[in-house]
């Protein structure tokens, strides 16, 4: 794990330089996906189990209007070629496609795709999917509401000087191709599952939160650790708080709270804790989860209607974890920093 001062430091250098847009928030609508993992359909492929629940997805925001934001490792590279992966998931990315012919398809690269950051790659393997697509590090959205504007908020990755993510990549991707990959197709034991290491996933979010609350009025929002975060708190812990209100009033054998049991028991499966986050008020970042879960599931952040939300994809559902206000969330910003 990077210091949290170099992390600092690359995410400063991004903020100032990178791919700059106006979002209004009353007109425009996005769905932000990370983390797929698309290998080439064998045991060690993390997206096989969500191919389909994803298109599902696709289909429904396409229809309603929605563009496409892929916030980074999209394809996993470390274990198969690009031809592999292009080929196998041929299918998929035409799905894509139709967001992109509508100039609503916004594809960040992160440190298992990062081949997309080379123009080459990109001429041979994407452009026959998305004509002379311009592949970003970064995306910068300067927010506003009817002209004004609140506040911006960066899309990234999160992988940048993250250790084995990036600073040590090369070595990272000739282990995971050479060895790992192998034990995953005999045992089928996943590379990208989340809560694979608490410890580095709670002190990658917590230097990512920290660079984000030192920011006047910004938002951001990351992949990566595939641990869901929605207004600096994780999912797990919106929950937690539910179930101690119901119980607070006593009802705690009510249909609600048992629900809510049961999902906190699902989640604690896939994710973990940000226990240092959880205390702090500051409501400005965010995590996109992932779309490599090993029951199929996937979630996303939503950016529609004056609201940000965290969302969830289950048996070709839509789920909506929280939402808020991003009129809200600015004036919270606001308040805190002054």
């Amino acid at each position: 794990m990077a210091s949290i001062k170099r992390i600092h430091k690359s995410l400063d250098y991004l903020n100032k330089n990178t791919s700059t847009r106006w979002l209004d928030i009353e007109q425009d609508s996005w769905i932000i996906f990370s983390d797929h993992h698309r290998g080439v359909g064998d045991g060690a492929d993390d997206f096989a189990p969500c191919k389909e629940t994803y298109l599902s997805a696709l289909n429904h925001y396409s229809k309603q209007g929605f563009g496409l934001i892929l916030l980074g490792v999209v394809e996993e590279f470390w274990e198969n070629t690009l031809k592999s992966v292009v080929t196998k998931y041929a299918d998929v990315l035409q799905a894509e496609k139709e967001f992109y012919e509508q100039s609503k398809l916004l594809k960040v690269w992160g440190n298992h795709d990062d081949a997309w950051n080379h123009l080459q790659q990109v001429r041979k393997y994407l452009f026959p999917f998305f004509a002379n697509i311009v592949t970003h590090e970064s995306i910068l959205f300067e927010v506003a509401q009817e002209g004004r504007v609140l506040g911006k908020m960066l899309l990234v990755h999160g992988h940048q000087e993250s250790g084995a993510s990036d600073k040590f990549a090369g070595i990272s991707k000739w282990f995971v191709r050479v060895f790992w990959r192998n034990f995953q197709r005999i045992f089928k034991i996943h590379l990208s599952t989340p809560a694979k290491s608490k410890e580095l996933k709670d002190k990658h979010d917590i230097a990512m939160h920290t660079w984000a609350k030192q920011k006047s009025k910004q938002l951001v929002i990351f992949g990566h650790t595939h641990q869901p975060v929605f207004m600096s708190k994780n999912h797990l812990d919106i929950l937690e708080k539910e179930r101690a209100k119901l119980i607070a009033k006593g009802d705690q054998s009510s249909e609600r709270c048992e629900t809510i049991e049961r999902r906190i028991k699902a989640l604690e499966k896939k994710t973990t804790a940000i226990g240092t986050l959880v205390a702090d008020s500051q409501p400005c970042y965010f995590n996109t989860g992932c779309c490599s879960f090993a029951d199929g599931d996937i979630i996303g952040i939503e950016l529609s209607n004056g609201e940000i939300r965290l969302i969830k994809w289950k048996d070709n559902q839509k789920w909506i974890i929280s939402k808020e206000k991003l009129t809200y969330i600015y004036m919270q910003l606001f308040s805190l920093n002054h």
